[in-house]
């Protein structure tokens, strides 16, 4: 998580923040603008989908769910009395 943090403030730093990121941005243009308090929030939610980074999917996500969900389908089923 650091390196992708360390990344984000380089590149915005190259970008147009030479000086270095705001602490705030304005509420208008939160959502839009980089910011200390944007990269906090980030790191309290553990979620770095809010400063733009796509977590990549593990190759073998696609195989356990799949063992998940044969084992899921091959329980017995109960049987509903009337």
């Amino acid at each position: 998580m650091r390196e992708f943090i360390e990344d984000y403030i380089r590149t915005w730093g190259n970008r147009c923040y030479f000086d270095g990121l705001p602490d705030e941005a304005p509420e208008e243009i939160r959502h839009m603008v980089p910011s200390y308090r944007r990269i906090a929030i980030a790191i309290l939610k553990n979620d770095l989908r809010d400063l733009g980074f796509q977590l990549k999917e593990s190759k073998w996500y696609g195989v356990f769910k799949r063992i998940e969900i044969d084992a899921r389908n091959d329980k017995p089923k109960q049987l509903k009395l009337l």
